[in-house]
């Protein structure tokens, strides 16, 4: 089931409707009803993996705060938590590796092929029990004691998909808040919903036609169609994601919680370091929190150069956790270069842009860093290091212009699209883009239905109505 299904209209309409008009500690319960429901629909091995996943880490937590020494039963959830999401993700893509290399040394060695299906949402899940650990081994947080709330927590349906991955020590209190029937807050939610609908339906599907036909024939197309396929592909992520997330912080509002926000504009990032800080800022966040800074704490008497090792690292792990291929591991690879450059060559970029006006620096900053993200999102595109490096041969190729030719998408999904991509920019430097929630909850109510009405004919006229997946839940 996924946000921007039928299915999930009618499931969640009825489960708002029973959810308003019970009380608080039936709430709770049938929060995780629904949320045990939602991860059914992906199927029943998977929701057992998770709600097994969930009674280890509720007696991991309880077990880390008793003991003297709290590295040991730390060491075990975190082993057990990464050993899961090992065999799920990542043993097929490791052990292909490992029979080939033993195939060119002719070792008659050869480990079986598993047919697992991943439980939907594990990415997250693990991020997040393992930072749940981790905080009470730190002693930032108590384990929770109430399983009720803690189920909730870690199976949350609204943040099953893509996260945000959220700290438990923001999200879990809430549990234990009154969740009354609050119209301003429902309305809010509501439009933030919609919102996130507009995103995926009418930007980033209709960018994905283009781009899927693009990438799908890629050896038939060179030079200005791989670019444009590039840069439609960085806006078709970005309206994909942040749609589900503005949906997903939508449905949470609805029912009286308030999640991470995951996005801060982040195509106004002067520096691929800002970038990070503003795109799926809870993982940047976490990783932050858990890799880097303990890495960078290890390595600290090698100085700037154990920044630049503790960012590499972080960032090749980031690459990892986004799939197992060499694709996102060499992605990852890119902006751990990336960021280790711009650590070591601060001093010197600082004295360059000084020579420029603020205005002129910033916005050479801007082009730069937004040039560097197309390129880092195409080369994550392509599906696989053969498509990669062709890409980048030839995607500044512009000699032969024949090679621009019809795609087969149609002339409207390309002007549709490129209006999709104005919007999102336009929002970007909008200042007052967060009191337009508000200023529409204050238009008189003729204006206000009539908007509501226009969106919807709008959607259905120009959106892509297929109930298609989101790119980021495959990670």
């Amino acid at each position: 089931m996924v946000l921007n299904s039928f299915t999930f209209f009618i499931f969640f309409s009825l489960f708002g409707l029973v959810y308003f008009l019970s009380g608080q500690k039936l709430k709770m319960l049938l929060l995780l009803l629904a949320s045990v429901i939602f991860y059914s629909f992906s199927g029943i091995f998977g929701l057992l993996i998770l709600g097994a996943l969930t009674v280890f880490n509720y007696y991991t937590g309880i077990w880390i705060e008793k003991s003297e020494n709290k590295n040991f039963p730390l060491s075990i959830a975190v082993i057990l938590n990464i050993a899961v999401l090992f065999l799920f993700k990542f043993y097929n893509f490791f052990f292909t590796e490992v029979n080939s290399l033993f195939s060119i040394f002719e070792i008659s060695i050869s480990f079986p092929m598993l047919q697992l299906i991943m439980p939907v949402g594990i990415s997250y899940f693990i991020l997040q029990a393992i930072g749940y650990n981790v905080d009470i081994q730190r002693e930032m947080q108590s384990p929770e004691r109430n399983f009720l709330v803690f189920a909730n927590y870690f199976l949350f349906f609204p943040k099953a998909l893509q996260g945000p991955v959220d700290r438990p020590r923001l999200l879990m209190p809430q549990f234990y808040e009154q969740k009354d029937f609050d119209y301003s807050r429902i309305t809010s939610g509501l439009r933030l919903v919609a919102w996130g609908l507009f995103k995926k339906l009418v930007i980033a599907d209709r960018l994905g036609i283009f781009v899927g036909e693009v990438y799908g024939n890629l050896h038939d197309y060179s030079g200005p169609l791989l670019l444009l396929a590039g840069f439609f592909y960085t806006f078709q992520l970005y309206a994909d994601f942040s749609g589900y997330m503005d949906m997903a912080l939508g449905v949470a509002t609805i029912l009286g919680f308030s999640m991470f926000r995951n996005f801060n504009k982040p195509f106004g990032a002067t520096s691929v370091t800002d970038f990070w800080k503003r795109w799926h800022i809870s993982l940047s966040t976490w990783l932050y929190e858990y890799v880097f800074n303990p890495v960078s704490l290890y390595k600290r008497n090698w100085g700037i150069w154990g920044m630049v090792f503790a960012v590499f690292i972080t960032f090749l792990l980031s690459g990892l956790w986004h799939g197992a291929s060499w694709i996102f591991i060499l992605w990852g690879m890119l902006n751990g270069i990336a960021l280790g450059y711009e650590i070591v060559t601060a001093k010197w970029r600082k004295k360059i842009f000084k020579k420029f006006s603020k205005s002129t620096a910033r916005n050479l900053s801007i082009a730069i860093t937004f040039t560097f993200t197309i390129l880092s999102f195409t080369f994550a595109r392509a599906a696989t290091t053969g498509d990669a490096a062709y890409i980048f041969q030839n995607i500044f190729d512009f000699t032969d212009l024949s090679t621009w030719k019809d795609t087969g998408v149609g002339n409207f999904n390309l002007i549709f699209g490129s209006m999709g991509i104005l919007l999102i920019l336009i929002m970007h430097w909008w200042e007052k883009l967060p009191e337009l929630n508000q200023a529409i909850a204050e238009m008189p109510i003729v204006w206000r239905w009539s908007f509501y009405c226009l969106a919807i004919v709008f959607m259905l006229q120009f959106g892509i109505i297929s109930g298609s997946g989101f790119i980021y839940a495959q990670f």
